[in-house]
């Protein structure tokens, strides 16, 4: 009988020692993933292109600024006299330009003036030229008759005098339109070098343009400006202190973008999703959860949690997890430690 009760007990142990084996390999794994995270956001650091003594700052640690807006202006005094001499350089190659314009423009009239005198001296000594034959054989044929004493001397000297007449008015003639010709050829050389000037002084306009905008835009970069809207994180100069090219002035960090920044080791990492959603809670805003889905996870791992110093088992590496956050109220700020529960993998 006893021998019977120890068998019996026996196996109601054995029994109860296998379904709390099989409950205890059988149970669900919990549905969530949770750690903890940095709120960050996109940093851009701001500083100038050009060495110089800071004149303005608009901000302080923790105020809002606008993309485009001014934040800092370096002192521009010699920049702007070079500006303002380089506009006046622009303004006198303008004047050279016009002038040489204007001169190129008398010698193209002075040019079609003597074309059209020159047309007038041909006519004249194209008639100048008919009347001078036209004299020579009334002279010639007065000679000729006067040889035979059919008209008087005087009647030949007459002819004779008017052939002459029309020769030297021939000569006049021919003498003028050579002087047109030279004319002519003066006004063209004026215009070739009134075309030339006009080249040089486009040329001269458009250095001058170019060192204007020179100086134009280093006076633009003695203003630095914000490119994105955000909080001054971090300020690292004073008004008066002189920063070099390159040196970080002030810290934006874009609001729009704030995100979760955990580093989770690889086991936890292995189990969520791309784009699966996630809760994040701050320890400093207490009652409050905010929605958001996980947006990045690192493709290499960053550094190791847990190191193998027994020298029998792998590291623990981590991975960067990245979960956007919906903050319409701008309750999240840089910096803050929050809690992330994010779906496992099903």
């Amino acid at each position: 009988m006893k021998k019977r009760v120890v068998i019996v007990l026996f196996l109601l142990l054995a029994a109860g020692g296998g379904l709390y084996l099989v409950l205890r390999g059988g149970r669900a794994r919990p549905p969530l993933v949770t750690t903890s995270g940095i709120i960050e956001g996109i940093e851009v650091n701001l500083s100038p292109k050009f060495a110089g003594r800071i004149a303005s700052l608009c901000c302080r640690e923790g105020d809002t600024v606008k993309a485009g807006q001014s934040v800092a202006t370096l002192e521009n005094e010699d920049i702007r006299a070079s500006l303002m001499q380089a506009t006046a350089g622009v303004a006198r190659a303008e004047a050279d330009l016009k002038a040489a314009e204007a001169s190129a423009e008398s010698s193209r009239a002075s040019v079609l003036s003597a074309d059209a005198d020159i047309r007038t001296g041909e006519a004249d000594i194209e008639q100048a030229l008919s009347r001078t034959e036209e004299a020579r054989r009334e002279m010639e044929r007065a000679q000729t008759l006067f040889g035979k004493g059919f008209i008087s001397r005087e009647s030949t000297d007459q002819l004779i005098t008017a052939h002459n007449t029309a020769a030297s008015t021939y000569a006049a003639a021919q003498a003028r339109l050579n002087g047109l010709t030279a004319r002519k050829k003066a006004s063209e050389a004026q215009l070739a070098a009134s075309m030339s000037r006009i080249q040089a002084s486009a040329a001269a306009l458009r250095e001058a343009g170019a060192n204007r905008a020179f100086y134009q835009s280093r006076l633009n970069d003695m203003s630095i400006t914000t490119p994105v809207s955000g909080t001054i994180v971090f300020k690292s100069m004073e008004q008066g202190e002189t920063v070099s090219p390159g040196q970080t002035i002030l810290t934006v960090v874009d609001l729009a973008n704030r995100y979760v920044r955990a580093d989770m080791d690889e086991t936890k990492a292995a189990a969520i999703v791309l784009g699966s959603p996630a809760k994040v809670k701050a320890v400093g805003i207490p009652g409050k959860a905010f929605t958001g889905v996980v947006h990045e996870i690192g493709r290499h791992a960053e550094f190791a949690t847990q190191r193998d110093v027994p020298r029998g088992r792998q590291d623990i590496r981590t991975f960067r997890v990245k979960v956007r956050v919906e903050d319409p109220e701008g309750l999240l700020k840089p910096g803050m430690t929050v809690d992330v529960e994010m779906q496992r993998r099903t």
